[in-house]
């Protein structure tokens, strides 16, 4: 098995702990593959991760049948021989190639060192999960309610999900979230609210929960890059392994992504 290949299948499984406890979310999984639908109207809400196997055709087919049968636009991610393969079926089926996404690893042999010293808490019970939350929502121009329902619902401690926030002060300022396994950790929802950007908070925040993380044990960190955030993980180190292609399928009503993340 390659790096992109393993690397998938620990997406797989972040994503099952990222959505799982999610209120009548409806999941499909192997050991390559998973569906989550959370029944909101927004694609960003509605993920299909297809990984290499020979299931892959078939999960994409049944997703697609699901996410049709309630109605929901979905986001569609895969490696770049596995869409190469699938892009027929993909396109028979209705959905739309809407771009890459950098599938990006920092490795053991790269050192990690805080930018600077500041103050990180883990975001656990009602006032810290709404406090990323609501860092969320600001970052990602998404609606409170729906993080609610979608996210802070999956902020707990034994949800193997676990998000760290930044403080300047009082004031919280950046928050992330980290989904380890063994000795490797996914990166998501790098989220610094517009209005706190430019002050180096997200590499701050970031660079010094890597560090804690390495000091438990953790040597590898994985994570899927937007445009916005390219240059400070390039700058930290990552290496781009492969792009992954991001297909839409589209719900009654339209329902693309709101934002890129």
């Amino acid at each position: 098995m390659d790096e992109t290949d393993e690397l998938m299948r620990l997406c797989v499984r972040a994503l099952v702990a990222q959505m799982g406890d999610v209120p009548g979310v409806e999941m499909a999984l192997t050991r390559d593959c998973v569906l989550g639908l959370t029944g909101e109207p927004s694609a960003d809400f509605n993920r299909l991760t297809l990984g290499g196997g020979p299931e892959a055709e078939a999960f994409l087919i049944s997703s697609v049948a699901r996410a049709r049968a309630r109605g929901l636009p979905m986001i569609a991610v895969m490696p770049p021989r596995v869409a190469e393969a699938l892009a027929p079926v993909a396109t028979r089926l209705g959905l739309t190639p809407v771009g890459t996404s950098p599938l990006m690893v920092l490795r053991a042999d790269t050192p990690v060192a805080p930018s600077r010293p500041v103050k990180v808490t883990r975001a656990l019970g009602p006032e810290l999960v709404g406090i990323a939350g609501d860092l969320a929502a600001a970052a990602f121009d998404s609606p409170r309610d729906v993080l609610a329902r979608c996210i802070d619902v999956c902020v707990t401690e034994t949800a193997g999900v676990e998000t760290w926030i930044a403080w300047d002060g009082e004031q919280p300022m950046s928050a992330v979230t980290v989904t380890p396994t063994g000795n490797t950790a996914g990166i998501s929802l790098m989220a610094t609210p517009p209005d706190r950007q430019r002050g180096g908070w997200g590499r701050a925040l970031l660079t010094q929960v890597m560090a804690d993380y390495r000091g438990r044990g953790v040597v590898r960190f994985h994570l899927g890059a937007t445009e916005a955030g390219l240059r400070l993980y390039e700058s930290l180190g990552f290496t781009t392994i492969a792009s992954l292609a991001a297909w839409l399928l589209e719900g009654p009503a339209g329902g693309g992504p709101r934002r890129k993340r």
